[in-house]
């Protein structure tokens, strides 16, 4: 409002016939300061002269053209994996345009998750009993400061880019395959407890784990939990979680952990890649 007060002040002297460097002299002798320049007078006489006497600043930026929401939900659900630039290029709005309608529409951006197999209903209802066991053993001992567990991670020097997808609340992320791995690989095995990190090991690049190289760690990871956390060694009994890898369940394996005098506890078919239908059984387990 304050610059349309001076605008009017321009017209009023333009018409007076004032020319643009004394309309600025009188309007800062009258309002003190430099609130008017000549350049901004200069510019709405300018403006005068060409017929347009209207007062108000044009719109800046590029108009935005209207989104249909039903439109773009058929594009989005067409092809989920589309980007947001896109989606704007098809619909001839901006990226921000796109977002905001997505929004409206209920869409959220999720990445593929990763799953290293399809589990059968055989595997899932196997993952389902175990998993009650375990439930029912630590409600009766507290077996979860007990745990020792450990996994196994390759480190690639190429990694593949999940795509991400619109997606409606709740609505299951697409699944694709883990990238095969390359000859440019190194191993790291990573022991822990309740308590945090026991022991870590990077393998020579290239090497892997075969059940000598478990047991060695096994070995090592013993003798850092005894230094570590000597409680749960000699008062209680550590427990082993590990999955179902060739080198965990070898012959050689079962009699080393004999040796330790350690307890393997039951482990479900690919575990850590929780099914929706085992989240919601255990769901209340939690809540």
């Amino acid at each position: 409002m304050e610059n349309l007060k001076y605008r009017i002040i321009y017209e009023y002297e333009f018409r007076r016939g004032t020319s643009a460097a004394e309309t600025t002299r009188r309007v800062n002798d009258v309002y003190g300061g430099h609130v008017a320049k000549e350049n901004t007078v200069h510019f709405w006489f300018q403006r005068f002269r060409s017929g347009n006497f209207d007062l108000q600043n044009k719109p800046r930026g590029r108009p935005e053209t209207q989104v249909d929401n039903e439109v773009l939900k058929a594009i989005v659900e067409a092809d989920p994996s589309q980007t947001t630039s896109e989606l704007a290029a098809g619909c001839g709005v901006s990226d921000k345009t796109v977002v905001i309608h997505l929004k409206q529409i209920g869409k959220n951006k999720k990445l593929e998750r990763w799953v290293p197999h399809e589990l059968t209903e055989a595997n899932r209802q196997t993952r389902v009993d175990c998993c009650v066991t375990l439930l029912n053993r630590h409600n009766n001992e507290g077996i979860l400061n007990r745990i020792i567990t450990c996994d196994e991670k390759w480190i690639l020097y190429d990694n593949r880019k999940r795509s991400a997808q619109w997606l409606d609340p709740g609505q299951p992320a697409k699944s694709c395959l883990k990238r095969k791995l390359t000859p440019k690989k190194l191993l790291v095995s990573v022991w822990w407890t309740s308590a945090g990190i026991v022991h870590c090991s990077f393998l020579k690049s290239g090497q892997t784990i075969t059940a000598d190289v478990y047991c060695q760690q096994l070995q090592t990871m013993m003798e850092k939990l005894a230094a570590k956390q000597p409680r749960l060694v000699n008062r209680s009994t550590p427990l082993l979680l590990h999955d179902n890898a060739r080198p965990h369940t070898a012959q050689h394996t079962a009699t080393k952990l004999e040796e330790l005098q350690l307890e393997c506890l039951r482990y479900p078919p690919y575990s850590p890649d929780l099914a929706p239908t085992d989240y919601h059984f255990f769901g209340s387990y939690f809540d």
